[in-house]
């Protein structure tokens, strides 16, 4: 039976949900920027995992999400397990053992025994950390390990790896676990390669650097291992599963969300036209939303108190979402220039996807 934080709508405060969990009221400005040069490719895209709050809420992207990944088109389950198991074994030599492990975005305890628990067996943590802003997300992976895997020690982490450090441990080493799913989805600078992509480069120096500052103490190695999906050689293909009932439904769920959090009650989601599409230049799936009809509808900012007027134009495409899909090489390059040291890389035998390791200089 669903869990819900607020027993009916009416009983719904967007603000008691926290910054991390409401929609951000400056992103949604700055996707639906009447100038389009001021537009921002993808702001929204973290939304799309959101988890209804109440009875009859609609905000369903995470369940609808859940569904088309695990689609037969899908090549998340089938590819990745393989291969991050497979790179787990690679790397064990090259890290080391006692460290603490810090899983970005575990997923559903299913993703969790297929995508961690070979990576735990092999590089042999001390502590597992699960880091997501839902708490039983992280409580659901420490179950998991806690069941399989004797003599780590399990403490869920609620946090935004995107504004909030990793902490400092007691352990000598640290490793970060993070298949890219969260990362391919930040936002992209209009005509701007991959490379240039200073939303990444950003993200990637940011979880370079841990909370505790002290120049005093010695913090040891801080390791990286992140997987990267690239772009299929096919590309109707690989807009195919976003094109799937799922995909499409977790897409618009955004939509759905902004006129909950952000209060626009004059805002009508139902006007818009969903199509996904290749972006060569920022290497990424673009997740457009085309405007059937005008509107003019108030977003309220409930941490702030104030408000603001969104113009939307007919036959305008916002490009709301982003699915980043970058090359081997390019995905190096952005490690090295956001201060990481790339110690090995590999892809899976029909290269489909890439994962490196890397260390922080």
């Amino acid at each position: 039976m669903q869990d819900f934080r607020f027993k009916s709508e009416a009983d719904f405060n967007p603000a008691s949900l926290g910054r991390h969990l409401c929609m951000d009221f400056n992103d949604a400005l700055g996707a639906f920027a009447e100038d389009r040069t001021k537009r921002i490719h993808g702001l929204l895209s973290s939304y799309i995992y959101d988890v209804p709050q109440f009875p009859g809420d609609e905000v369903e992207g995470g369940i609808h999400y859940s569904n088309y990944v695990q689609l037969p088109t899908s090549l998340i389950p089938q590819k990745q397990p393989e291969l991050l198991k497979q790179f787990s074994e690679e790397i064990k030599d090259l890290v080391q053992p006692g460290m603490s492990f810090f899983d970005i975005g575990p997923g559903p305890a299913w993703s969790v025994r297929k995508n961690t628990l070979p990576a735990l067996n092999a590089l042999k943590p001390s502590l597992y950390m699960p880091v997501d802003l839902e708490l039983p997300f992280t409580k659901e992976a420490c179950q998991v390990v806690s069941q399989e895997c004797s003599g780590i020690e399990v403490e869920p982490l609620v946090a935004n790896f995107h504004q909030d450090s990793l902490p400092n441990t007691q352990s000598a080493h640290t490793m970060i676990w993070y298949p890219g799913s969260t990362l391919g989805n930040l936002p992209s600078p209009p005509n701007k390669p991959f490379v240039e992509n200073y939303f990444v480069e950003e993200h990637l120096e940011f979880i370079r650097t841990p909370s505790d500052q002290n120049p005093d103490r010695d913090h040891g190695e801080r390791y990286l291992v992140l997987l990267m999906d690239r772009r299929k050689e096919d590309v109707e293909s690989m807009l195919d599963l976003y094109r799937s009932s799922s995909g499409v439904n977790c897409f618009l769920s955004i939509l759905i969300k902004l006129k909950r959090d952000l209060k626009a009650q004059d805002f009508d989601p139902s006007l818009f036209e969903f199509e996904s599409t290749w972006n060569e230049v920022s290497s990424a799936v673009e997740h457009t939303f085309t405007a059937t009809q005008s509107q003019e509808f108030q977003v309220y900012d409930g941490f702030d108190n104030t408000c603001a007027t969104i113009k939307v134009i007919a036959g305008e495409k916002y490009a709301l979402a982003n699915s980043i899909k970058p090359s081997c090489d390019d995905t190096q390059q952005m490690l090295s220039q956001a201060g990481w040291s790339c110690l090995k890389s590999s892809m899976d035998a029909d290269k489909q996807f890439h994962i490196h390791l890397a260390k922080a200089n």
